[in-house]
């Protein structure tokens, strides 16, 4: 298996990576884009634990472009929502995080308490 695939799997010393994400919020809500951003990391990181590492690394091994590729897709391909949905509940989260967060009111309690000025600019919700 490729050393550095494998990295994390095998938790190498001083294997560290920092993630971050960097958001952009000129048209959606803010709280909704991370909310959005934080479920496609769950689903990146759920469809690459189902890839058959040993499988991509000898396709690799081989020069094999297209079965590598096969190999990645078809982790990439498979459905993890129920999964993911499953995994949030069980830690006390929800299901389906955007519609607990819009049911939530939250957005328009805090607008009655920030009122939005009127600065000319716009895209910024």
């Amino acid at each position: 298996m490729n050393e550095l695939v494998d990295a994390s799997l095998r938790r190498v010393p001083g294997f560290a990576p920092a993630y971050m994400m960097d958001r952009s919020h000129n048209v959606t809500d803010p709280i909704e884009s991370l909310i959005a951003g934080a479920q496609n990391l769950q689903r990146a990181f759920a469809s690459a634990l189902l890839v058959d590492r040993d499988g991509l690394a000898e396709h690799q091994d081989q020069n094999d472009a297209l079965l590598a590729r096969e190999a990645l897709m078809s982790a990439f391909e498979t459905d993890v929502g129920p999964i993911l949905a499953r995994a949030r509940f069980r830690a006390g989260g929800a299901i389906d995080p955007i519609t607990v967060y819009r049911d939530s009111g939250y957005r328009e309690r805090k607008a009655k308490d920030r009122p939005q000025e009127l600065s000319g600019r716009s895209g910024i919700v």
